[in-house]
């Protein structure tokens, strides 16, 4: 039983329940963890959908503003498993850039990269942050690391943040009224992409053929998987995302639009 309980898939609910409740009173289990059998076992699944063993998930994944979170070394961990090559990284220390290439396994000619520098963080506002200040380059290497892998491999990374993206979400919950009901709070807003990025995104799928509503639509659901129409529409992670690769968005797009005329 006790080697079951490593894989959350392979124990009854009852016993998961049993050894979440047991675990979670453990003085060595992180602190976000402890006497919150519940969280423990949200964890525990979410890390098995995931192959991870139940020591794994509890400390390699988070919970941040309500959602769960992956360092960034469980993200490179990730990436290798699913068979993709993770290069190692390019550092400009006179730029103060980091890129990281990741090469899918089933597209072996067609590598993804992403780039990260100071000029980046300090548009993002991010340099003010203690561990910017302490250690800029590994905080660079991380962001592009897990920008590329969000591009590249995003089956990878399932659907997670790492903790330094959550913090980059801003907390602040709004309240709508609805109808004969009392009030109810929405889930944070994440933020939105600057209005020049979105022109740099729009001019790219300008170039690989978007001219209407009904072409933007088609481009963007190749892109982000979303149903939108407009720039605007996109999350500020979304954006990056794009941007770290201009030419996959042109290329894409065409791969889109001429497989809708087939």
């Amino acid at each position: 039983m006790e080697q079951d309980l490593t894989k959350a898939s392979k124990a009854t609910l009852q016993e998961q329940m049993q050894f979440a409740k047991l675990a979670s009173t453990a003085t060595i289990l992180p602190e976000a963890y402890r006497n919150k059998p519940a969280d423990v076992l949200v964890a525990v699944n979410y890390g098995a959908s995931m192959g991870l063993s139940f020591a794994d998930s509890l400390y390699r994944i988070n919970v941040i503003k309500g959602k769960p979170s992956m360092s960034a070394e469980l993200i490179a961990s990730q990436v290798r498993s699913a068979g993709h090559q993770l290069l190692p990284k390019k550092e400009d220390l006179q730029r103060q850039s980091v890129t990281v290439t990741i090469i899918r396994c089933d597209m072996p000619d067609y590598p993804f990269t992403a780039t990260r520098d100071r000029a980046w963080a300090q548009n993002m506002g991010l340099l003010g942050k203690d561990n910017y200040k302490k250690q800029l380059m590994t905080m660079l290497y991380w962001r592009a690391l897990t920008a590329v892998a969000r591009e590249a491999c995003p089956e990878a990374l399932y659907g997670a943040y790492t903790p330094d993206e959550l913090q980059d979400i801003p907390d602040d919950v709004h309240a709508h009224v609805v109808a004969d009901t009392e009030p109810v709070e929405s889930a944070p807003v994440e933020p939105s992409p600057s209005k020049e990025d979105c022109r740099r995104i729009a001019e790219l799928m300008e170039q690989g053929g978007v001219s209407d509503a009904e072409s933007a639509r088609v481009a963007f659901h190749a892109l982000t998987g979303r149903d939108i129409t407009s720039t605007s529409e996109l999350t500020m992670v979304e954006a990056e995302q794009l941007l770290s690769g201009p030419e996959l968005v042109v290329s894409r797009t065409q791969q889109a639009l001429g497989a809708r005329h087939e």
